[in-house]
């Protein structure tokens, strides 16, 4: 058995067994129960015995590429690199002709083709591998790759309808049942997953059109704007052409937009694909409840899947009696798809479902929980795994909602079951990283921050702190607050702020520590700042990372006035140099002292 830092389990031994057993295999396992651990010890051992030299894995989505890219390098202590359409030319260059295993998505394969190729990969594996039929670009990715002699496919779930096109382009299908004892108690009785949007050429332009007119504008009338790129990136165009139907100041705001808003080029509802993507991933589901918050949206979804052949209820806000309890009755009964409006929710019990899709990611974190409530309260539907599917545009504030609202329920104790690291990487991806940009060589305070980004103080003040306890951002005090910088820039910190960071020799003072994951602090450590700084370099070393760090001291602000000066750096310290431009900023605290509060 290959070396890897998770100890496997029965069923994935078994499954890896078998898959190695053979050049080309497909593994069909319970979403949540170790895939990918499998795939690590299949490739593992195909480079340990050199058979082949380098893999390339498919995954679906950027997200999935770079989580499992991660997982593979972790897991395997293997060279796994990311890539996909965020990033440069020249990395994906790098990655194709340097890496020992590359994950990436269909799409970047197909774009990079030359490149992939050349990179002469002798092993491909393939998740999700259901998507790999029809006109997919996972079909095109697999003839990009014909010349992979190991092939290992993985997936929840094999629909009969693509099974023998898999098997001729992938392996031989053998199915671990939900039923095996070995596999039960290790599947999750809900699963969450996130299906990326894309926004093509002309919606980028007109979202571009409608935040160049937001900050032409202040007050209430950027509110509005601000509205109008929420709704676009989360609803859809049809939104706002909606919104033009009506006579309002937000109507006539967008007027002058109207024939972009029009253009035909601009899709109604960029999300319908992978919605579309999200029904036949889940092929069999049962009842399926569709989430969106525009009745606009809504009409628009019933028409399109009764096209398609699926039998909807659609349920909204201001129905009168008779027809509610018609809709409700069709929806309980015949129906396979329910799509619902936030207002057509309200006081009405909705009929259990196992395919949930959140359309519409609202900011309210008290509407997410409650749409989750239609899948975690006890089943009465025959036994089988059930799924919550969030809808997201990538690359826009439409994450920010997401990821809000997925760190609101964690606080409040519903354990969205998605990967913590995915989160995270998430949230790097969302419209808030432009203050990495922003801050990229310039430290500065909060205040210039929120004259360039133009967001209110209290998000940037949330966005700061989640990035400073990330390890992204960090900060000194200084007698204009506190100046954030990239921990990468701090050569340019110590050059611009010199007189912060000028520690007193014959300063005492008090420093208390909280390591990484710990919820209590050290004992305290008083000294000088040699002292201290070598005591709390033995306690990196030994602790890895500091998540918080308090300095107390007692500093003459006027004759006979004395005054304790707290300070609290709440930013992930996870090497020395961070370290020690902490403690420089603390003990040159007497530069500052009168403008800090005493309280941290």
């Amino acid at each position: 058995m290959p070396d890897v830092a998770l100890k496997p389990r029965d069923y994935q031994v078994d499954a890896f067994k078998w898959a190695i057993s053979r050049k080309r295999a497909v593994v069909v396992l319970p979403t949540g129960t170790g895939k990918t651990l499998i795939a690590v010890l299949w490739m593992k051992r195909l480079l340990e015995d050199r058979k082949v030299k380098r893999v390339l894995v498919l995954e679906p989505t950027r997200f999935l590429v770079e989580q499992v890219a991660r997982y593979i390098s972790r897991v395997g202590n293997l060279d796994a690199r990311p890539v996909h359409g965020a990033k440069s030319r020249s990395e994906r260059v790098r990655c194709w002709r340097e890496a020992q295993v590359v994950v990436a998505t269909p799409e970047i394969v197909v774009a990079d083709r030359d490149e992939v190729e050349r990179g002469s990969f002798d092993a491909v594996v393939v998740d999700e591998c259901h998507h790999t039929t029809g006109k997919d670009s996972y079909v095109e990715a697999m003839k990009i790759l014909s010349s992979a002699e190991y092939r290992l496919g993985l997936s929840a779930f094999i629909p009969r309808s693509r099974a023998h096109e898999i098997e001729s382009l992938i392996g031989e299908i053998r199915v671990w049942s939900w039923e095996d004892p070995r596999v039960k108690p290790f599947i999750p009785p809900w699963v969450a997953e996130v299906y990326e949007a894309e926004l093509n050429e002309q919606e980028w332009a007109l979202l571009r059109a409608l935040e160049e007119i937001r900050d032409r504008y202040s007050g209430r009338i950027k509110g509005l704007v601000q509205n109008a790129i929420r709704w676009l990136v989360r609803d859809g165009a049809i939104a706002l052409r909606d919104s033009l139907q009506r006579a309002t100041l937000l109507s006539k705001v967008l007027e002058p937009l109207r024939p972009l808003i029009e253009d035909a080029r601009v899709r109604p509802a960029h999300k319908l694909d992978p919605l579309l993507r999200s029904l036949r991933d889940h092929e069999g589901f049962r009842k399926a409840i569709v989430f969106v918050d525009r009745v606009a949206v809504a009409l628009y979804l019933r028409d399109r899947l009764s096209e398609l052949g699926y039998k909807v209820a659609l349920i909204r806000g201001r129905m009168r009696a008779d027809e509610l309890k018609r809709v409700l009755e069709e929806a309980s009964q015949s129906a396979e798809i329910i799509v619902s409006t936030s207002a057509g929710e309200e006081g009405v019990d909705l009929p259990e479902a196992d395919l949930l899709v959140l359309w519409s990611i609202l900011a309210s974190p008290l509407k997410f929980i409650q749409r989750h409530g239609r899948i975690l309260r006890a089943s009465t539907l025959p036994q089988g795994q059930k799924f919550v599917v969030y809808l997201v545009t990538v690359d826009t504030i439409d994450v920010d909602s997401l990821v809000d609202a997925l760190e609101m329920a964690r606080r409040i104790g519903v354990d969205v079951p998605i990967d913590r690291e995915t989160i995270e990487r998430l949230w790097r991806r969302t419209t808030r990283a432009t203050i990495l940009h922003y801050l990229e060589g310039n430290p500065m305070t909060i205040d210039w921050l929120a004259e360039l980004c133009g967001w209110p103080i209290k998000e940037l003040e949330e966005a700061l702190r989640r990035l400073c306890k990330s390890g992204h951002v960090l900060y000194i005090h200084t007698d204009i607050g506190k100046v954030y910088a990239l921990p990468e820039d701090i050569d340019i910190l110590i050059e611009r702020f010199q007189d912060y960071l000028n520690p007193d020799p014959n300063l005492e003072a008090k420093a208390k520590y909280r390591p990484l994951g710990h919820k209590s602090f050290s004992r305290a450590i008083t000294g000088r700042f040699d002292k201290v700084l070598n005591a709390l370099s033995k306690v990196l070393e030994q602790r890895g990372a500091i998540e918080e760090l308090r300095i107390s001291a007692s500093i003459e602000v006027s004759k006979g006035l004395i005054k304790i000066v707290n300070l609290a750096y709440t930013f992930l310290i996870d090497n020395e140099q961070k370290l020690e431009i902490a403690l420089r900023n603390a003990y040159s605290c007497r530069r500052f002292a009168k403008y800090v509060a005493t309280g941290i």
